[in-house]
């Protein structure tokens, strides 16, 4: 299926250039991340995808969810329905790759809230597609990755979370975000914030994306 989308290409008018895809989170859609780009390195391809499911009240959402399944922090009950939508990414970034000439090894992911689960498990499980995972405000749980946390291993992460996020309270995933810092070059800041990306956190993040650019 492919996901519509939204597309800013580097002013230096190259081919081959690194890209930054974008993953909105749920009930959102493509025109929210995309609102970033103008902060975003302007070497690099930046392209806002936005996911497959329409959801009732507008918005659309990368996989069903309720509120029980972060509550109960579990996904098990979601792994075939995490796995099918993340087959359909990985099929769509294929295509972008090939249609914009990508430079394949400098793809970064960058994702918020649900969209940020689409990262963990896209940069944990497809480690050797992504260069820089980037999930801002998620949810992670072993139950819909493929292996043990201590398992992924030298990778290039950026995560950041609100002390004050009651949407997906950050003592449901810290444990795992630093479990995972033990074995990987894992950058994870705290915000006295809610559930969103504070003006901070913006610069920080635009800061790290410098520091890690090739």
């Amino acid at each position: 299926m492919d996901l519509d989308f939204l597309i800013r290409r580097p002013d230096n008018g190259q081919n081959s250039n690194g890209c930054i895809f974008l993953f909105h989170g749920y009930g959102s859609n493509k025109e929210d991340l995309f609102s970033l780009e103008q902060y975003l390195p302007k070497s690099h391809t930046i392209i806002s995808l936005e996911a497959p499911l329409s959801l009732p009240f507008g918005g659309f959402s990368w996989f069903n969810i309720d509120y029980s399944d972060v509550i109960e922090n579990n996904l098990d009950k979601r792994y075939k329905e995490i796995n099918d939508s993340i087959k359909n990414i990985l099929d769509n970034i294929d295509r972008h790759v090939e249609n914009e000439n990508l430079n394949k090894n400098d793809i970064s992911i960058l994702g918020f809230s649900q969209g940020g689960s689409i990262c963990w498990k896209l940069g944990l499980d497809f480690s050797s597609r992504f260069r820089r995972i980037i999930p801002m405000s998620s949810f992670i749980h072993p139950s819909y990755l493929n292996d043990k946390l201590e398992f992924y291993k030298n990778l290039l992460i950026y995560s950041s979370h609100g002390l004050l996020d009651d949407v997906i309270p950050i003592d449901l995933v810290e444990d795992y975000i630093l479990e995972l810092s033990k074995n990987n070059s894992l950058t994870f800041e705290k915000y006295n914030s809610g559930h969103t990306i504070n003006q901070r956190n913006l610069l920080s993040l635009i800061e790290w994306l410098n520091k890690t650019d090739i």
